[in-house]
């Protein structure tokens, strides 16, 4: 079986860990696996809490030639794609 090693954990990381481990009558190496696991399928399944939605960067905006578009131009433009 695989070893992962972690340096420079910081200490109320650490903490935080024990206690959850303790509460979970987990060992701290048990209850690591457990929030990895746990964590790695929500990133792989997209899945998050109810309501939650994976958090995803934001595409650096537009620069327009003419400024910024007004209310009535991006209706225009809507009303112009629905024929």
């Amino acid at each position: 079986m695989p070893t992962l090693v972690v340096k420079s954990l910081p200490e109320n990381l650490h903490a935080l860990l024990r206690e959850q481990a303790l509460q979970n009558h987990r060992s701290i190496t048990k209850e690591a696996i457990v929030i990895l696991a746990q964590g790695l399928i929500r990133l792989s399944t997209g899945s998050m809490a109810p309501g939650r939605r994976p958090l995803t960067p934001l595409p650096p905006p537009l620069k327009l030639k003419g400024g910024p578009l007004t209310t009535e131009q991006i209706r225009a433009a809507i009303e112009d794609g629905r024929e």
